[in-house]
């Protein structure tokens, strides 16, 4: 009998997958204050090719905005990162 046993995430594609998303959100920092607005975020997704991109910042903001402020600062940047990557936005250009 042959049994199957899965490796696991890929964890370097992930990895580089990641790093693209970071890249996209911080090139979307249009004012370099290492801030995300909502605005910010909405021009992200729409990169990542989202049909909803202001509906997909605004779930990403209640999800990931942990001080309520409205924006994603560094702190919460990589929790920002996973919600996208969660979501299939992976082959970012």
């Amino acid at each position: 009998m042959v049994y199957h046993v899965p490796k696991g995430p890929d964890t370097s594609r992930s990895t580089a997958s990641k790093q693209q998303l970071r890249k996209v959100f911080l090139a979307c920092d249009v004012d370099d204050n290492s801030v995300l607005t909502k605005e910010e975020i909405k021009n992200a997704f729409d990169r990542c090719g989202a049909l909803f991109p202001g509906f997909r910042a605004w779930k990403a903001l209640k999800r990931v905005d942990k001080n309520g402020d409205g924006r994603v600062s560094l702190d919460e940047l990589d929790d920002l990162i996973d919600y996208a990557y969660q979501r299939g936005y992976i082959n970012v250009n």
